[in-house]
Formats: structure tokens, sequence, C-alpha cells
């Protein structure tokens, strides 16, 4: 059980954090190209310290990329969204990418995404996978869990 000061400071943490994300996508042209723009969950890795603090960071993600599926559907043209979750949390970020200027590949191919494979209960719990799949990949991060829109 956690001290009720220390449940308070994470409150407000995850409150600011989720303010900088809700900031951020206000703040996004829905008319203009996105070049794997991302929103970091976790600036300063406290999902990391408990239990309790990852499965707080892994619910304001999915709440983040519910957000920007929501932006999604004032954009005109093809557009991707999806969110790692890494073994180190200040590392998941929500993604949006799209054809761009930049011509990076388009659209992102999530090579070596093992779809459907997860061991995240939480995570399988979390998401709604009517909507989202769920993957997992090994990469330079280690173990990373990858849910993307099924769309």
């Amino acid at each position: 059980m956690m001290d009720r000061r220390y449940t308070k400071r994470m409150d407000r943490y995850w409150g600011k954090m989720k303010k900088y994300a809700v900031n951020s996508i206000a703040n996004l042209d829905p008319s203009g190209w996105f070049d794997y723009w991302h929103c970091h969950i976790d600036w300063q890795g406290k999902g990391d310290k408990k239990p309790e603090n990852r499965e707080a960071s892994i619910m304001l993600g999915y709440e983040i990329l519910n957000m920007v599926e929501d932006f999604k559907l004032n954009v005109r043209g093809p557009i991707q969204s999806w969110w790692f979750i890494h073994e180190n949390s200040y590392e998941d970020a929500v993604y949006l990418h799209s054809p761009n200027e930049n011509k990076s590949p388009f659209p992102y191919d999530f090579e070596g995404v093992d779809w459907g494979k997860t061991n995240n209960d939480f995570l399988i719990k979390l998401v709604d996978q009517n909507r989202f799949k769920i993957g997992t990949m090994i990469n330079e991060y280690g173990t990373t869990y990858v849910v993307a829109s099924n769309a």
C-alpha cells in the first residue's frame, strides 16, 4: 500500500504528464504531415519505481493513444498511430506518422512485431482489442509492446 503523500505526488505527476500530452495534441495541425511525431508518457521514468506507477503510466499511455485516435478523425489523408511500451517507462511514446516532406517511409511497417503475442495481462485487459491490435517485438530497448489501430 502506498503512502497517501506519495500517492498525491504521483497523481500530480501523472496529471502534469496528461496536461503536457493534451497541449501537445491540441497544438497539432490536422492539415500538416507527421514524421514519426511522438509524445512521451513518462518524462522522468517514474513508472519504473513501483508496479502501481507502471500501471498508471500504461493507463495514461492508453488514454493518450485514444486522444490521438480522436485527433486523427480531423486529418484528411492517410495517417498511422501507435503506442510503444518499452521496458523503461521513460521510453514509452504514442506516435503519429503520415506521408511527409522528409520522405521517411510510409506506412511504418512494424518490422519484427509479432502481432497477437503478448504476456502483459494488464495491457490485454486495458486495451479494446476491437479497436486495437497488440504485438511484441525485441529490439534495442528489450521487449517492446506495440499497440496499433486495427484500421
